[in-house]
């Protein structure tokens, strides 16, 4: 993907996945995943021919993880910038963007990715992301909508309005709207029409800069400032946002400041067996299973159980008779939930 410079938001606490995720060590960061982590298998899929190094922007404490985690995938080179508190996706991407005007030119495209989703079909992400490149340097800014599979009320959808005259591949948008109802979701998923809002974008500084100084100009002059006043942090490659501009930006996510209100937004749609990973059911899809159904990692047995995801980061788990549970076990907590129940996880967080 020539001149592509890949961001990396790396900015989640992982809430979802208590207790083995945590403050110190969220989501992304988790070797759960064939003994990677989300972050490295992000990284490694936006390692494509052609492509700057990443850009990658997390909060202050990870950047020592970040920097062991890049080393163990062979990758050392890559800027950090840290964020020295969390203002949100529209700060953090303001931000990026900024960073990258300065390094790489205004005209280059930039993908903007969160460091925690999974895709099996690369194949067909990247020839989605060729389509988004070529729409973002005609200074369109450009969001991924995911086929779904299921009327899904977790996600925020993406209505297609026309085909995109000159970029086969890419639509308009008709509306943006945000996590129905099932009733609901299941009339978009009939309609054919409607896409998961995956969170991932391709856009030039120039057209990110034009729509966003008529949107969220504040958001986007205080992390400017923050980019310009940044100093070197304490490992090379390393830039400690200047915390008292960052502060000033006003919290928001990308999609309210600035993609559910610019008028140059366009959809590529995208089928590559994407997952969030949200949350321990999704997880549970996701994993490898024995031959009753069963997901494990650490020191587990069972008996008589089926349908299970089981993990413990070092005591030793012994179940027996059960089927569709959640059961994870750390040095922060245990949990304990029917499968279908791991989407309530933060009503007693």
């Amino acid at each position: 993907m020539t001149g592509l410079v890949p961001v990396i938001l790396c900015g989640g606490s992982g809430t979802r996945f208590w207790p083995l995720s945590t403050d110190m060590m969220p989501k992304q960061f988790l070797k759960i995943w064939q003994d990677r982590s989300l972050f490295q298998i992000t990284v490694k899929r936006l390692a494509v021919p052609g492509a700057a190094a990443p850009l990658i922007i997390c909060n202050t404490v990870h950047e020592t993880v970040v920097r062991e985690q890049l080393a163990e995938i062979g990758l050392d080179e890559g800027t950090i910038l840290l964020e020295p508190q969390r203002r949100d996706s529209a700060a953090a991407i303001a931000a990026a963007v900024a960073w990258v005007a300065r390094h790489h030119g205004a005209n280059v495209p930039i993908g903007i990715f969160p460091s925690d989703q999974l895709i099996r079909d690369e194949a067909a992400f990247n020839a989605a992301l060729k389509v988004a490149s070529v729409a973002a340097l005609a200074d369109h800014l450009v969001t991924f909508g995911i086929a779904p599979d299921r009327p899904a009320t977790e996600f925020g959808y993406v209505e297609r309005g026309d085909a995109l005259d000159g970029h086969d591949g890419a639509f308009s948008v008709a509306s943006f709207h945000e996590k129905p109802d099932i009733t609901t979701a299941v009339t978009y998923l009939a309609s054919g029409r409607f896409d998961w809002n995956a969170g991932m974008f391709v856009l030039t500084a120039k057209g990110f800069l034009a729509e966003a100084e008529k949107h969220m100009k504040e958001i986007l002059d205080a992390a400017t400032r923050a980019v310009v006043e940044a100093v070197p942090g304490p490992l090379s490659g390393s830039y400690i946002l200047d915390a008292e501009a960052f502060a000033s930006a006003p919290k928001n996510s990308i999609d309210y400041a600035l993609f559910e209100r610019a008028d140059r937004v366009v959809t590529v749609p995208l089928s590559c067996g994407w997952s969030d990973l949200g949350n321990w059911q999704a997880a549970y899809v996701e994993l490898p299973k024995c031959e009753v159904g069963n997901v494990t990692i650490g020191d587990v047995r069972m008996r008589d159980a089926r349908n299970n995801i089981i993990i413990s980061d070092g005591l030793p788990v012994r179940i027996l008779g059960v089927e569709d549970l959640a059961v994870v076990v750390s040095a922060s907590g245990v949990l304990v939930t029917r499968i279908d129940q791991a989407v309530r996880l933060k009503e007693v967080l």
